[in-house]
């Protein structure tokens, strides 16, 4: 065992169920991710990771090979924001999720449970503030121009999955890879993408993760999504770290000449369009980032 599988056996969230690595769906091998946001009462938020805990090592179990999830907490954000990703091959298997929320007795059991009983009595209902749970679903970015990963993309394997998982997205080897079962933290970058510029703000953000990967393999992964039935030419970047402290060395990375000459100084528009470099890709205000990290089965 390396040293940053023990790091990440003790600090990940592949600790949140009892399968093998080699059995975990995450963010380098999905076709999809569920993204699921929540916002706990305060009151009751510590029943409410405990309830999120206990579920999610039962799903895990109940659906291995179809779906894994791990449960993540936001730091230097919105205390008691609470978020699962759902990862899966494709799609059509969410019925099969659908299957065990209405009939299995296990799963029954543990969102009905009363977990509330000096606090008036109640499950999972009274622990999250009403419309706070949302979805996202993002994709693995695919297809867009000038990139070629998938040209070496197995087709068996894309057709196991919903489109090529992002783990083709670098050239990390695939031992120094980081994702959302063996990352110590993870940052979400979202961003809305100008429509008349959604092939260059897409290629941009491939440019950007792929500096990173080349210079911190072991310590940063990013991968970038698509989002799917939402809103339009939104796109993510995950950026896993080791472990939370690492957002330094992206930090660097980000600032350096070298960053700086084959990323952002870039002429990234065309003529046509008016010229100019990455930031007339985005709309406004609209690239923020969410740190989280995996709950820790003692953390309060």
């Amino acid at each position: 065992m390396t040293e940053t599988d023990v790091w990440a056996s003790k600090t990940s969230a592949q600790h949140q169920t009892s399968l093998p690595p080699e059995h975990l769906l995450h963010s380098g091998n999905a076709g999809l991710i569920i993204h699921r946001v929540g916002m706990l009462e305060y009151e009751m938020a510590q029943e409410g990771r405990d309830f999120s805990a206990e579920l999610v090592n039962y799903m895990n179990r109940a659906q291995a090979g179809v779906a894994t999830t791990f449960l993540y907490e936001e730091v230097f954000g919105v205390r008691d924001r609470v978020h699962w990703f759902v990862h899966m091959k494709s799609p059509e298997l969410y019925s099969r999720l659908l299957e065990m929320v209405d009939h299995d007795a296990v799963f029954q059991d543990i969102s009905l449970r009363d977990r509330l009983p000096k606090k008036g009595g109640g499950n999972w209902e009274k622990m999250f503030i009403y419309g706070s749970l949302r979805e996202t679903i993002m994709c693995p970015q695919h297809g867009f121009a000038n990139v070629d990963h998938e040209e070496h993309t197995d087709p068996r394997e894309r057709r196991e999955t919903f489109v090529p998982p992002a783990t083709h997205q670098t050239h990390q080897p695939a031992d120094q890879q980081l994702n959302s079962a063996n990352a110590g933290a993870i940052i979400l970058r979202t961003g809305d993408v100008r429509y008349e510029f959604r092939e260059e703000g897409r290629k941009f953000l491939y440019d950007w993760s792929s500096y990173v990967n080349d210079n911190l393999p072991g310590q940063a992964t990013a991968f970038i999504y698509e989002q799917t039935w939402g809103q339009q030419d939104r796109i993510h970047c995950l950026i896993h770290l080791r472990q939370l402290e690492d957002y330094r060395l992206v930090q660097e990375i980000d600032r350096s000449e070298g960053m700086a000459k084959e990323v952002y100084d870039i002429e990234r528009v065309p003529e046509a369009k008016g010229g100019g470099r990455w930031d007339r890709l985005f709309v406004p205000t609209s690239i923020n980032d969410v740190v989280m990290v995996p709950h820790l089965a003692d953390g309060r």
